[in-house]
């Protein structure tokens, strides 16, 4: 902890920053999906902020090595998300929007195929997977189609306020920092990759 005073200070300093992102994070996510827009912005918005908070969990925000192991476990630590939750949301939503702008359209997903569906402010539809009846099959050109046995749902503002919970809720990150020397041990360290060149 040596780029803090004490503890005190680095609780001040996480508070701070803390809330400087999550305020950012539901800024411009309600930008990003006023009029029903910008859905990929706000999602990639929304898996870097995880990403932030893994590597502060983690303390290692230097090494681009392990970067969705340490969200999935800050999401499945701080968010309560499941294994199965944080699976589908890395391999369809993430790396996909990351790496080709858009989500696969299908993915086996324990031996079924499986599609996705956004919403921008529905709770109902989020963290869901619901089987499509009767299942979807659409040609996509003569030589390809498209098929779907369920469909794996999101609601964006309901992950937005999934993170910004698991951060400031009382049993949240903020809380067990405060408790838990071996997290302030590790947000100092990824703090300091943070800001040291």
């Amino acid at each position: 902890m040596a780029i803090f005073a004490d503890t005190n200070e680095l609780l001040q300093f996480a508070r701070t920053f803390l809330r400087e992102r999550t305020d950012s994070l539901q800024r411009d996510v309600t930008v990003c999906i006023q009029g029903a827009t910008a859905a990929f912005p706000a999602l990639l918005y929304c898996f870097s902020t995880v990403d932030l908070l893994g590597a502060l969990l983690s303390g290692d925000a230097s090494s681009s090595k392990g970067i969705t192991d340490r969200a999935k476990a800050y999401a499945r630590r701080f968010m309560h998300y499941s294994e199965d939750q944080c699976s589908l949301l890395w391999s369809i939503f993430r790396h996909k929007i990351v790496h080709l702008a858009q989500p696969k359209a299908v993915r086996n997903f324990k031996g079924k195929k499986t599609t996705w569906g956004y919403w921008h402010d529905d709770g109902q539809h989020h963290l869901r997977i619901v089987p499509i009846s009767p299942p979807i099959h659409e040609a996509v050109t003569s030589g390809l189609s498209l098929d779907a046995e369920q469909r794996f749902e999101i609601s964006i503002r309901h992950f937005v306020l999934d993170i910004v919970d698991s951060v400031h809720a009382p049993a949240g990150y903020l809380h067990a920092l405060a408790l838990k020397k071996d997290l302030r041990d590790n947000f100092a360290k990824a703090v300091t990759g943070i800001y040291e060149p």
